[in-house]
């Protein structure tokens, strides 16, 4: 075991490595270096791939595998690493080392092209890399599991037991309940947004000096990672969990939840990076790490939803975060209750169409066209050329109205010039999860969790968190076993539509 898990830490290194010039990339380096630089990452996956198909790694693993009673003289996570290192090393062993190289340079070449398309507002400048993303894909799926459909594989790479059939169930549970209430919602045409709110100017230092209070007092330390204001795509990269976990937001002048709600969601990340198992991950135990991108995201949307979207925690941060960060606005924020913002930042947008800048109700549906396109680019009912069309006619359908352009439509995202695809479905599944496991956190806390929230002590849910989720890694296989260990049942989407109505009934429904 000893010689597995040195081999693993190695080979986790160089995926830290990999992250960060991957960090690098997107924040600081400089425009000349784009060339150079998709080569760092070819020669490092090289390396990486070498690594992970070592016959010693195989040897390591055939070894343990005739123990006699391997079970019992591992701990769980040592046990779990043995079935995720056999599990990756088979993966690893089928793919051919040149689809590896090239994978590694698409997804900087297809960066550097849905960047430049989005800026120009020009699909036909990222078409190509799509369609080389399509088919690099479908060789890696027949290559490395042929037993499986080429979207199911893409669907378990983020989702571990994910296939269309289940993803289809979900959505088919949520999708006409969501619209009914967004239609709902609009036909009352009650304004909750604050007069003059869109006006207001907030300064970007004064949003980085509040967006960096909210998150240390999450319980992110900044001393074992970093905060930066970054133009691009919110994100989190974990370079060495949990030591060195950055994140990165964007602040915007005329609006302020824009940074706060992405500085929040990603610290919810960052905090489950840096609840891994400590001893663990500094042992080669990858086990340490998310059974499924789906926690994840359940991670980062608790916070930036269940808790960063509440009533109580406005209770708090209205006076004591936003008001204290922008005294130069005192005479318009004083007129402003905290009701009045928690209002105004759950402000239904019948017809936007950001998805990162979207209400909370219009938000999975969203998602839902993604993944429709996904589909059909995988199923051969849909070409690459018919994305922006199908696009606009899906937002006019879903929430009400279609794009300006694609910059505005299907170029919004990086997920696909990244080669990302099956990764979109997980932002619901971890919604529906973010509600299921807060419930689940109030209940373990008495009742009292809201209150705590309301009374700015987020410690105590960081910490149920980190004992129920984040330390426990991959111990469980799947997502789905670990949900219903902690919540005492398996997903639940009626739970999560009964928070959805219960709460823009409260706002738009209701008298007041």
């Amino acid at each position: 075991m000893k010689s597995l898990k040195q081999r693993l830490g190695e080979i986790e290194a160089l995926g830290g490595m990999g992250n960060l010039l991957f960090w690098d990339k997107e924040v600081m380096l400089a425009a000349g270096g784009h060339g150079a630089r998709k080569k760092q990452m070819e020669t490092l996956a090289l390396v990486a791939h070498e690594r992970r198909t070592s016959k010693e790694l195989g040897d390591c693993m055939d070894a343990l595998h005739k123990h006699p009673d391997l079970r019992a003289v591992l701990s769980p996570m040592e046990a779990a690493t043995v079935r995720e290192a056999r599990r990756d090393y088979t993966r690893a062993t089928r793919m051919p080392t040149e689809l590896e190289v090239r994978l590694a340079g698409l997804r900087s070449s297809g960066y550097d092209a849905w960047s430049k398309a989005r800026e120009t507002s020009d699909f036909q400048i990222m078409a190509p890399a799509l369609e080389e993303w399509l088919e690099a894909l479908k060789e890696e799926a027949a290559a490395v599991a042929p037993e499986m459909r080429p979207y199911d594989y893409c669907l378990d790479k983020f989702e571990r037991g994910a296939t269309v059939e289940k993803i289809d169930a979900m959505f088919s549970s949520i999708k006409q309940p969501l619209i009914d209430l967004l239609r709902k919602v609009v036909a009352e045409n009650k304004s909750v947004a604050i007069p003059g709110w869109s006006e207001l100017k907030f300064p970007l230092d004064s949003q980085k000096k509040l967006g960096e209070k909210v998150v240390r007092e999450m319980g992110f330390k900044l001393e074992n990672g970093r905060l930066d204001n970054f133009g691009g795509h919110p994100s989190t990269t974990s370079v060495s969990s949990p030591t060195d976990v950055r994140l990165t937001t964007r602040y915007l002048e005329d609006n302020l939840m824009f940074g706060i709600g992405a500085t929040i969601h990603e610290a919810g990340h960052g905090l489950y990076e840096q609840g891994r198992d400590l001893e663990a991950s500094e042992n080669g135990l990858i086990a340490s790490g998310p059974p499924s991108l789906g926690l994840h995201e359940s991670q980062s949307l608790l916070w930036e939803r269940s808790v960063g979207l509440s009533r109580e925690f406005w209770s708090h941060y209205w006076s004591r975060g936003v008001v204290e960060a922008f005294p130069e606005l005192e005479s318009s924020l004083g007129r402003i209750s905290h009701e009045d913002f928690y209002r105004q930042i759950n402000v239904v947008k019948p017809g936007f169409q950001i998805r990162v800048d979207t209400d909370e109700l219009s938000y999975p549906l969203h998602v839902l066209l993604r993944y429709e396109i996904e589909k059909g680019l995988f199923d051969g009912s849909l070409s690459v050329q018919e994305i922006p069309g199908v696009w606009k006619a899906k937002m006019e359908e879903y929430v009400g109205a279609a794009p300006k352009d694609d910059a505005e439509g299907c170029l919004q995202d990086v997920h696909w010039g990244m080669g990302a695809f099956g990764y979109f479905p997980t932002y619901v599944i971890g919604a529906i999860y973010a509600y299921q496991i807060f419930d689940a956190a109030d209940r373990d806390m008495g009742g009292e969790l809201r209150q705590q929230v309301g009374e700015g002590r987020l410690l105590p849910l960081r910490e149920w968190l980190r004992d129920k989720i984040h330390s426990v890694g991959s111990v469980y296989e799947t997502a789905e076993e670990l949900v219903e260990l902690v919540t005492g049942k398996p997903m639940d989407t009626g739970l999560y539509l009964g928070h959805l109505t219960t709460k823009y009934a409260d706002i738009y429904l209701n008298d007041g």
